[in-house]
């Protein structure tokens, strides 16, 4: 089953993308496309004091967008544009077969042209930037390398700002969530081997695998499995590993500036009570982005209850409430 995305969908080819180079040699590739989808595109562009649109970046690796569909339905979102796109290797994007494609870092870089063509195109000059789970990651690189060379600008010159980064269910260590959720399968199995045997009458209803009740314990805490988190799975696209990257800080001369003209925006990291991406696997992101601010702390770290790695479908009133409270705040400190 395909979930029906809604939206207006866009098509944008990427142009920093034409050549990349591997120990067989350097090669040049037609343009490659990236999908995106904005939901409510008539709130675009955004003066001030219109709230500012949400760019969503999902996680994987290609796991397609169209899992996080349902946060653009979310009530507390309904006054934002709220933009998805699919990332090179899955989706309705362009999927290079060559493995030299496909990085956290490459994908940041992504990230960053899309933004610019939504500066052009859309006329969007500030956002707010959600990455869930992998996209975390992404969306912080993205910034990183923006404050690297000295801020963002479309290709019209005007300045493109990001008013927060919310991180959910991000984690800053891909090896050490991967090991995380090993460690926690393990002790899950543990616990149901040494539980009493099932009954014949129990054996004879066939209860959920230990796999299927892991996945509804630490995964997605919701009764039946969301027909768009199906529909993402079955779609996956190109294999690639995010167990290499790890969350490196910003460069001295970067922290300075950051530190100074307050180049990195207020962050929010959200994380499920029961998610398999454990408070080890997150706290990394407060020693980094945690930065000193005259105007009080810019960091803020929750933990919603009875959810686990998919807080929009679990608990999509409160995770939505919290995201829109969070973006509304800084646009007011931005004025």
């Amino acid at each position: 089953m395909i979930a029906v995305a809604r939206g207006a969908a866009f098509i944008l080819l990427l142009t920093s993308r034409r050549s990349t180079s591997s120990e067989r040699g350097t090669w040049r590739s037609p343009p490659l496309r990236i999908a995106y989808r904005i939901h409510r595109p008539s709130l675009l562009p955004n003066p001030h004091p219109q709230p500012a649109p949400l760019i969503v970046v999902h996680g994987g690796p290609s796991l397609p967008s169209e899992y996080l569909t349902p946060l653009a339905e979310c009530r507390h979102l309904q006054n934002r544009a709220i933009i998805l796109y699919d990332q090179l290797g899955c989706g309705w994007s362009s999927i290079p077969r060559q493995d030299e494609w496909y990085s956290v870092e490459h994908m940041g870089e992504d990230l960053g042209e899309l933004i610019r063509h939504l500066g052009e195109s859309w006329k969007m000059d500030r956002f707010h930037l959600l990455g869930h789970s992998l996209g975390g990651a992404i969306g912080y690189e993205y910034l990183k390398r923006q404050i690297e060379k000295g801020g963002e600008r479309s290709g019209e010159g005007s300045v493109l700002q990001c008013l927060s980064l919310i991180l959910s269910n991000a984690s800053t260590n891909f090896q050490l969530s991967s090991s995380e959720q090993m460690r926690m399968f393990q002790e899950f199995q543990l616990q149901h081997f040494q539980t009493a045997m099932p009954t014949k009458k129990e054996q004879r209803q066939r209860p959920p695998s230990i796999r299927d009740q892991f996945f509804h314990t630490h995964i997605c805490r919701t009764p039946d499995k969301p027909a768009e988190l199906e529909s993402a799975l079955t779609r996956r696209g190109k294999e690639w590993s995010a167990n290499d990257y790890a969350l490196s800080p910003l460069d001295a001369g970067a922290m300075k500036l950051a530190e100074a003209d307050g180049h990195f925006p207020p962050v929010l990291l959200i994380r499920g009570q029961h998610d398999f991406v454990t408070k080890e696997c997150t706290s990394g992101w407060k020693d980094v982005l945690a930065l000193p601010s005259e105007d009080g702390p810019v960091f803020k770290d929750i933990v919603l209850e009875d959810c686990a790695h998919y807080p929009h479908f679990e608990q999509p009133d409160t995770y939505s409430h919290e995201i829109n409270k969070f973006c509304t705040m800084a646009e007011r400190d931005e004025q």
